[in-house]
């Protein structure tokens, strides 16, 4: 009796062994298909597809980046004829405005300016002797020790400045938003200029004093160059103006941008801080750099303040 349901337990479950494994079908697409943007089908009814071949087939629509225009200024002599404007890439100078960023670079730019040469001594570097004062009892006065204690004149300072660096650590990413959102700000507030070429034909400085103050840029004004260095003549006529300085866009930092209260560029800087700042999504030629007819919303640099 026992025999056989032993025989009858291992035939079923050698039966049960045999039967196939259950396979999971991939689960078919039954909703609308998704068209692109030409309006063509890309996916139809009943096609197999993965979870990210479905997030890929989201296409939306993206508004063409537009150049933003600025009106260009002349530094020799007053242009007659139609004003010319300059393309400038949004993605430089149209940032996101973020007054955080800005506070970062400058903290970072005066952090570094920071000598760090203060030291005093402590009561282990004052020379002199360590003998005691006086004694410890007795005398009915104020317990004392040797005299490099920090409570008497010409002893030791407590807890006094030791030469240390005060230069503190900032991304190179946060450091270039900082100077997008410094070149906006400027542009928004009609302070940025654009000029043709940073240069002057005399040497003289009364010539330069003379033509600044036509325009309003006779103090508080900012000259950068993409040059390799300014020109001489240049050089040597604004060197005596205050509140004039001409500098390269090498040496330029947001502190300079924010510090000044103009800033005229010339196309070589443009060109410059496009190349390092831009993000590659509109590419500007020399050809459509400047526009004759100026037809679009444009604004020029502040003159009378």
């Amino acid at each position: 009796m026992i025999s056989a349901l032993r025989k009858s337990v291992a035939g079923s479950s050698q039966a049960i062994c045999r039967r196939p494994m259950a396979t999971i079908a991939p689960a078919l697409v039954q909703s609308k298909p998704t068209t692109s943007l030409q309006g063509k089908s890309t996916i139809r009814k009943g096609e197999f597809i993965d979870a990210r071949e479905k997030h890929a087939h989201r296409i939306t629509a993206v508004d063409p980046i537009k150049p933003v225009y600025l009106t260009m200024s002349s530094l020799t002599s007053k242009s007659n004829g139609a004003k010319k404007a300059v393309a400038l890439d949004p993605t430089v100078f149209d940032h996101p405005v973020r007054r955080d960023i800005l506070h970062l670079c400058v903290v970072h730019y005066l952090d570094s300016l920071r000598q760090g040469t203060a030291s005093t001594k402590t009561r282990a570097e004052v020379a002199g002797s360590r003998r005691k004062i006086r004694p410890q009892k007795g005398t009915g006065r104020a317990r004392l020790g040797d005299r490099q204690s920090p409570m008497l004149r010409g002893g030791g300072v407590a807890f006094g400045p030791k030469p240390r660096d005060f230069s503190t650590k900032l991304n190179r990413k946060i450091i270039q938003m900082g100077m997008r959102v410094a070149l906006t700000m400027k542009l928004r507030e009609q302070r940025l200029g654009v000029l043709q070429r940073i240069n002057w034909w005399s040497h003289k400085t009364a010539t330069l004093s003379s033509r600044l103050e036509g325009l309003g840029w006779r103090t508080g004004t900012l000259f950068v160059t993409g040059e390799s260095e300014v020109p001489a003549r240049m050089r040597l006529a604004s060197r005596n103006l205050r509140g004039i300085e001409c500098r390269t866009v090498a040496d330029l930092v947001v502190y300079d941008i924010v510090k000044w209260r103009r800033v005229v560029l010339d196309l070589a800087a443009v060109n410059a801080l496009e190349r390092a700042l831009g993000k590659g999504l509109l590419e500007i030629s020399d050809s459509e750099r400047v526009v004759s007819d100026v037809t679009h919303s444009s604004a020029e640099v502040e003159a009378s303040t």
